[in-house]
């Protein structure tokens, strides 16, 4: 099944955010296809925010990569803070950390649900572990968490899950980006500008050594 099926939603998505111009602009950029062949998988699940799952979706794919959406179980999904729905392509049961060169982790009500999934859990705590970009943001970072990779790593989240990071050993700090080794993190829909541009730079260093 084909990202080409979230074209369509990517749209509705971006009108219904309320975006600004240069907002919009940023992500339908498509003057070059600096992240071309780069497979990249967006972990997520029912009761995602819109924002933070559609608008990295359409900025890397706009810009050559392969996205696939990956979930507890296929089918459609609904964002918790809208009518946008998702289509999750891909059973983790079924993808391993090898058929993946990236990952990015949206917030939303979905984090907290799917971390209680093993196989979610496995996917991202491989991809992880085995040095590949992570991007993440809100609530999308308690994923994290669970799968146990965060110990010694400086990063920002939504501002209610900074105790369950310290917990796990991680450096809260509250600031719109943090980037630490192959992990950028951030906190809220409204930093997603400066999240995008710094996961384009950290994916970018991946798809140059494809």
């Amino acid at each position: 099944m084909r990202t080409m099926m979230h074209t369509g939603i990517v749209g509705m998505a971006l009108m219904m955010a309320g975006l600004s111009s240069g907002m919009r602009d940023a992500v339908a950029d498509q003057s070059s296809q600096p992240l071309e062949g780069l497979r990249v998988a967006i972990v997520t699940g029912e009761g995602f925010q819109d924002q933070e799952a559609l608008m990295p979706l359409a900025f890397l794919e706009n810009r050559g990569a392969e996205v696939t959406v990956v979930g507890p179980e296929t089918g459609e999904v609904k964002a918790y803070n809208s009518d946008i729905r998702l289509i999750v392509q891909a059973n983790a049961a079924d993808v391993s950390a090898d058929d993946f060169d990236a990952l990015v982790l949206p917030g939303g009500k979905a984090p907290a649900s799917i971390r209680e999934n093993a196989r979610v859990v496995a996917l991202v705590r491989g991809m992880f572990k085995a040095g590949k970009p992570v991007a993440a943001i809100c609530h999308g970072p308690q994923v994290l968490v669970t799968a146990d990779v965060l110990d010694g790593r400086t990063m920002t989240a939504f501002s209610g899950v900074a105790e369950e990071l310290r917990s796990a050993g991680a450096t809260y700090k509250d600031q719109p980006m943090i980037q630490d080794q192959n992990l950028v993190t951030s906190r809220l829909p409204k930093d997603i500008p400066e999240w995008l541009a710094a996961i384009e730079q950290l994916f970018g260093k991946a798809a140059a050594t494809k």
